[in-house]
């Protein structure tokens, strides 16, 4: 348990440039889990200072998909918004000689770093400007020239305790004076976070490694303001499964993404908190509340996470069944609608809305995704069956699969007739899962005699129903395609066997 006298506060502080990914998700997952299990704040701060790169499409998206994914906060701030304060502080580093006006070109910076680089040493700023005289500093300013306000850094050492990966140390002869201000007045990351962090009263910092130079920056930072230095703490990177950084080949993708693909939020939440951190029990299928009493930061691993569809997909496929037939059929609305064999204005017809239910009930142990929904029953919206399969032909072609059908028809005519009497056409071509047991287990004991059974029975009817020899419970197949659907179905099938 992390002990601190003050409330413990932590953020998540996404730059709207880009939708909310992987990696970015599972910080501000941890983030919240972190704060909520230590009955804490959890801060969301939107990073919008990079003036041409920001949308506010962007900040919509990320919005969206962290309450999508059930993350909610406590406060809400945007860089954009507070660009006085950063100027304030800044002035305040000058007046205490912690920065420095520098005036140096954009040419002769881009100078400077081509020769760094041609003489293979390290980049950064060469301390031109950094010891200006007042008499210099007020020539430049007279002639209008642009500036930027730059960090003095002095000589030491940079220590500090990382919660998962416990001491780090920087010389700061590693780092060269890097900008606070840039010339057109905005603030840069390290300084704008810094002053955000101390304002905001944040506790700890919790964010991927490759931030941990950032760190030894912003440590500086924070002294020289006498500020107080939040705990730090840097997640491992997310990999492919080769070893590679993570990529869309390994299937990395936006939130957003995996949500129009059909993902649950309770999976994606779930994947993601496994990624370098996992319970004690080895409980693996769990919604993110419930792990709230065991999330510690201390317990998340330094190693590199992998990233791996197939589990995402195997613990998709686990909450997808852990939902109700009527909770699915809300969820599957949207992409019954862009189907290609229903609109949006069929799921509000009671006979439809029974056969997706239907449906659902029947494929809900196949689906990975809420998107292979589509395909699967797709066949079940037609009156006839699309393709019948080599295998499920020479079944057909056999001579008691002809006594199967018709006996199987007959059936089926004799429920139709004992419905005559009912009115509701959607009734009188309904048959439940019960009823088509029943009319199974009566076709049982009828060709008992005749020596038909077993698969002898059920592959004919199957084969002529679906054109398959594998899928959902017989029962099943039979009430998704009523009375009507099934006897379209035979016929077609006698047409192209010719019994």
């Amino acid at each position: 348990m992390i002990k601190n006298n003050k409330k413990v506060r932590f953020r998540f502080a996404p730059s709207p440039t880009g939708g909310l990914h992987i990696g970015t998700a599972r910080t501000a997952l941890f983030n919240w889990l972190a704060a909520r299990s230590l009955d804490g704040d959890f801060v969301l701060r939107i990073e919008d200072t990079d003036l041409k790169r920001s949308s506010k499409e962007y900040e919509k998206s990320i919005i969206n998909d962290l309450k999508w994914l059930g993350l909610d906060w406590n406060e809400f701030y945007r860089q954009s918004e507070r660009l006085e304060l950063y100027r304030s502080e800044a002035k305040r580093l000058l007046e205490k000689g912690k920065a420095y006006m520098c005036f140096c070109s954009t040419e002769r910076l881009k100078a400077l770093k081509d020769k760094l680089v041609l003489e293979g040493k390290p980049l950064g700023y060469d301390n031109k400007c950094r010891n200006l005289s007042k008499d210099e500093i007020q020539e430049n300013l007279k002639e209008n020239k642009e500036y930027v306000i730059r960090y003095k850094i002095d000589p030491g050492e940079i220590v500090f305790n990382d919660l998962i990966r416990g001491e780090i140390k920087f010389s700061s002869n590693v780092i060269s004076d890097f900008v606070l201000i840039k010339s057109d007045g905005t603030p840069s990351y390290n300084f704008a976070v810094v002053v955000d962090d101390n304002d905001m009263k944040i506790t700890h910092i919790l964010r991927g490694e490759d931030h941990i130079t950032n760190t030894a920056r912003q440590i500086l930072l924070f002294k020289s303001f006498g500020y107080f230095i939040p705990q730090f703490a840097h997640l491992p990177m997310i990999l492919g499964k080769d070893g590679s950084k993570l990529s869309k080949r390994h299937g990395s993708t936006s939130i957003s993404e995996f949500r129009e693909d059909g993902y649950l939020a309770e999976a994606i939440a779930n994947y993601l908190s496994l990624l370098s951190w996992a319970p004690r029990d080895g409980q693996e299928v769990f919604f993110i509340q419930d792990i709230l009493k065991k999330f510690k930061i201390n317990e998340i691993s330094r190693n590199p996470a992998i990233f791996d569809l197939a589990k995402l997909n195997w613990l998709n496929g686990m909450h997808i069944r852990k939902k109700t037939d009527d909770e699915l059929f809300g969820l599957l609305k949207p992409f019954l609608a862009n189907s290609s064999f229903l609109e949006e204005k069929d799921l509000i017809n009671q006979y439809t809305e029974k056969k997706v239910l239907k449906c659902i009930n029947a494929f809900k142990d196949s689906l990975k995704t809420l998107k292979d929904f589509n395909g699967l029953v797709e066949e079940f919206f037609s009156d006839n069956v699309k393709e019948y399969t080599p295998e499920a032909l020479d079944i057909l072609k056999i001579q008691s699969s002809k006594i199967v059908i018709e006996k199987f028809k007959l059936k089926l005519i004799n429920i139709e007739c004992l419905k005559g009497n009912l009115t509701n056409s959607f009734e009188k071509n309904d048959i439940d899962e019960l009823e088509a047991k029943n009319l199974i287990n009566e076709l049982v004991a009828e060709l008992k005699d005749e020596k038909i059974a077993g698969k002898n029975l059920y592959m004919p009817i199957r084969a002529a129903l679906t054109g398959k020899t594998h899928g959902p419970e017989l029962p099943k197949i039979i009430s998704i395609l009523g009375i009507e659907g099934c006897k379209k179905r035979l016929e077609q099938t006698v047409k192209i066997v010719g019994y």
